[in-house]
């Protein structure tokens, strides 16, 4: 049997070494000669992943986590195998290589919950042949707060390309509990990751329709918390997601719709070889709070692409088209002035120009940006992502799909001074639009220019690998008060299932703090919109609302929207439970932002522990629900790490805190 062990920036003595190594250590057959087995173990011992393949060739995992003396079983025996069209890798035989890696390793991100982060994991490498003597590896790490595996085809030293036809992995949970999101039915518009978050559920609950659940989904299963998605997609495969049916909770990958961009592109994922496919993804904690705080999923991508990051500038922006989409004034260019003064005012770094300024009567693009550069505020520009098959008419379009038409325009804002591009409308997970969404990153980074998608796939660890990658939309946001009726009803349990899953995975551009109504009503209190400014993560928040809104606010809300950050150093989870209500921390430099929101139509009194403060005394400003949904009440108070903050929340309501310390 061949092994190879590599260390990697660990400071540990030679004795720590081999007991971390006999935590790693590899078993072959264990119980059973026919069987071989090895097992994986997290850094802190409390995880565990278990790789057997059968006498007839079939490779499972199982994931375990101790607590104490309790061992619970976080993941049942489940299927590995891929079918490519050439091939068949799910009979498999072990050629007796292995490679066992410990890394210890820091990296910094320019945006997200937490911006410097410790990689540290422990890696297998399992090589494989099928009944052909074709070789296949398997990678598998575990984290302190996680399980991922991803399958790699070495190279065959041909051009020839090569394509999945079907991936066998599955995802076998225990009995439990459930929080998902329908995967979307083929548009113009989707999919789009755009449906209401549904929980709690049966786990093995079948989907509403015949495409199937998103990533992220939660469970709880045995005691554990366990968050399912993906990470590392590179234009060398396609998204994917999870079947409809799950029978006794067997969940299996699947790729997109072949009726997706109406038949554009192929569903099925092909390449040369070497083939890295993307990680399968588990984030576990016996505590909610270790699904919030992970990321994983950026653990997981691979390095920034970009030497120099320091023009990566997260930020805070105004935004004239939601407030002005129903009477069309979204349109003018007063109008738009009216959003950069504001944005100066506010001491915000972006005002948005959204859809259809290349048509805009009066619109003159070198005017606007000049305009903005004057009052100290960068320009964001909105682009269709274009293309023969895009049916959405809204411009402008047809910029971002031709490589040649994409440099040229990028170059061409670029040189203007603007600092970012928000592309639209691409409604597909398939291989060619993955390519579109890592080329336009791509492109984008040589400009110097933020990238924004929305009508988009979910994260997958881009914004660690393309650090321009500033946001996604890939949620039903704000913009639903527009468009969807239910959204009335279906926002205060929805918004509060996000930070349990969608916005674990990285920024979501939820565009938050909408008071104002827009078609739709919405029930949630001020209190809880303001809220969503910390509760939701994103490298650019786009406030919704006009100036006369906010500006019609206290005072200290005012002050509390023109200090809001939009990146933090690092994020705590304090309290709550999906689709009930949840308490969320963030901090910048050394001052704290608190966010709680009522999911639920009733009144909540909550006590807040203060112990993710450091030593000393801390000035708080709490805003909170008044007597009335449209209204607040304020009050300032001296906090400590002892402290417990009582706080009471209106059904459907929220607060913030704006937390300080003392000279």
């Amino acid at each position: 049997m061949k092994r190879k062990v590599m260390m990697k920036k660990i400071d540990l003595t030679v004795a720590s070494r081999i007991v971390l190594l006999a935590f790693m250590v590899i078993f072959v057959g264990c119980s059973n000669s026919r069987v071989n087995e090895w097992k994986v173990t997290s850094p802190d011992g409390s995880l565990k992943g278990i790789i057997a393949l059968d006498e007839s060739g079939v490779l499972t995992y199982q994931v375990k986590k101790q607590e104490g003396e309790q061992q619970h079983i976080v993941m049942e025996p489940s299927q590995l195998g891929i079918i490519r069209k050439d091939q068949r890798f799910d009979t498999l035989y072990y050629d007796g290589t292995q490679e066992v890696k410990i890394i210890d390793e820091n990296y910094k991100l320019r945006s997200g919950k937490r911006l410097s982060n410790q990689n540290h994991y422990h890696e297998l490498t399992l090589s494989f042949k099928n009944h052909s003597g074709n070789p296949i590896d398997i990678i598998f790490r575990a984290y302190d707060d996680g399980f991922a595996f991803k399958y790699f085809f070495p190279s065959d030293g041909s051009d020839a390309l090569y394509t999945v036809s079907e991936e066998l992995t599955s995802f076998d949970l225990p009995t439990g509990k459930a929080w998902m999101q329908p995967y979307d039915s083929a548009t113009a518009y989707a999919p789009a990751y755009e449906r209401n978050y549904e929980g709690d559920m049966t786990i093995g609950t079948s989907a509403p329709g015949k495409e199937g659940w998103c990533f992220p989904a939660l469970f709880q299963v045995n005691g554990q918390w366990v968050l399912l998605s993906e990470s590392n997609l590179k234009a060398n495969f396609h998204g994917s997601h999870l079947k409809p049916y799950a029978p006794k909770g067997k969940y299996q990958v699947t790729g997109p719709e072949s009726d997706e961009a109406f038949g554009y592109g192929e569903p099925l994922a092909t390449s040369k070889l070497p083939w890295d496919m993307p990680w399968r993804v588990m984030v576990v904690g016996s505590e909610l709070g270790t699904i919030v705080e992970s990321n994983l999923i950026n653990h997981l991508a691979d390095p920034s692409k970009i030497e120099n990051t320091a023009w990566v500038e997260p930020g805070r922006a105004s935004w004239a088209w939601w407030s002005g989409y129903l009477d069309g004034s979204n349109d003018t260019p007063e109008k738009l002035k009216h959003f950069i003064d504001f944005a100066q005012d506010m001491g915000w770094e972006y005002s948005l120009i959204d859809a259809g300024w290349d048509y805009r009567p009066g619109f003159d693009l070198t005017e606007m940006v000049e305009y903005a550069n004057n009052r100290g505020v960068d320009l964001l520009m909105w682009y269709n992502s274009g293309g023969p098959i895009n049916r959405v008419n809204a411009g402008p379009r047809d910029m971002m799909f031709d490589p040649e038409i994409r440099k040229q325009e990028m170059k061409r804002i670029s040189d203007m001074g603007i600092k970012g591009i928000k592309v639209d409308f691409f409604s597909s997970d398939k291989q060619d639009f993955i390519q579109l969404f890592t080329a336009i990153l791509e492109d984008a980074a040589k400009y110097k220019l933020l990238v924004n998608f929305h009508g988009c796939t979910i994260p997958r660890g881009w914004a660690r690998t393309y650090p321009n990658m500033i946001s996604y939309e890939s949620v039903k946001g704000s913009e639903a008060y527009i468009y969807h009726a239910d959204f009335e009803r279906n926002s205060p349990m929805h918004n509060t299932i996000l930070p349990f899953t969608r916005n674990v995975i990285g920024s979501m551009d939820y565009t938050p703090v909408a008071f104002s109504t827009q078609q739709v009503p919405h029930r949630t209190s001020f209190g809880h919109e303001l809220a969503l400014s910390v509760v939701f993560e994103s490298g650019i928040t786009h406030f919704a609302d006009t100036p006369e809104m906010y500006l019609a606010q206290p005072e200290e809300v005012i002050g509390f929207l023109s200090e809001v950050p939009a990146a933090w150093e690092d994020t705590k989870f304090v309290s709550g439970y999906p689709a009930k209500e949840v308490v969320i921390a963030r901090r910048k430099g050394e001052e704290w932002f608190v966010g709680g929101i009522n999911g639920e139509n009733t009144y909540k009194q909550l006590q807040i522990p203060m112990d993710f403060l450091g030593t000393g005394k801390y000035k708080a400003t709490l805003i909170a629900d008044g007597k009335g949904n449209k209204e607040f009440s304020i009050d300032q108070m001296m906090v400590s790490s002892q402290s417990l903050v009582d706080i009471s929340m209106l059904a459907i309501g929220g607060f913030v805190m704006k937390i300080t310390p003392e000279p």
